[in-house]
């Protein structure tokens, strides 16, 4: 009885770290998004090696958006390279305020890039970068992936609800029977009373 009283017990104790742990991590992930969103930043993920080793490819970098004017050399920007949308995060090495344009170049490569950007073109500046951090922000927020991440994350605060419950309604039962018990014992109590009153 002991022994499978105190595996009960961890098992418990493992069920309220895994759901505490689960919930925290889901509103984390929730609040940082949202306040992300709300100071206008956004989050890319570093594809190539051209900007080693300031940024690490499969990094996570936040990029928040600045007047083109504001930029200096040395700052590090994403811009829009063409048509396609194709993104590109390289640091500014000439400025042309005549001709609204950037000169940029990966850190990692020798030559500066061969076009220049257009100010409209730049995204904003790359304000922090979390190393490792790129893979799984390109799972979460990939199209073909939402279903699959909206239905973990839901099933996984949806399992954190149903232990909080269960193991509220065990420790509401244990508390009934232990009332039952304590009620029980004063009833023997009361009876048992007058019988020592008696022999004394």
């Amino acid at each position: 009885m002991r022994s499978s009283s105190k595996s009960k017990n961890i098992l418990n104790t493992i069920g309220n770290f895994l759901s505490t742990f689960i919930t925290a991590v889901i509103a984390f992930v929730a609040i940082a998004f949202v306040l992300i969103r709300l100071m206008g930043w956004n989050m890319f993920s570093v594809d190539s090696s051209s900007m080693t080793p300031k940024l690490p490819v499969n990094s996570l970098i936040t990029v928040q958006k600045i007047d083109p004017q504001e930029i200096k050399v040395g700052d590090i920007v994403t811009y829009v390279l063409n048509s396609n949308n194709i993104l590109v995060t390289h640091r500014v090495v000439e400025i042309d305020s005549a001709k609204q344009t950037f000169t940029t170049k990966g850190d990692a490569n020798e030559s500066n890039d061969s076009a220049p950007v257009h100010w409209g073109n730049v995204v904003g500046k790359v304000v922090f970068c979390v190393p490792g951090l790129g893979t799984p922000l390109r799972i979460i927020t990939a199209e073909e992936n939402r279903i699959a991440v909206i239905s973990v994350i839901v099933g996984l605060f949806l399992l954190s609800l149903f232990w909080d419950i269960l193991i509220k309604n065990k420790s509401k039962k244990e508390e009934d029977k232990q009332s039952g018990t304590d009620i029980q014992a004063d009833n023997i109590t009361e009876k048992l009373a007058p019988q020592n009153s008696g022999l004394q």
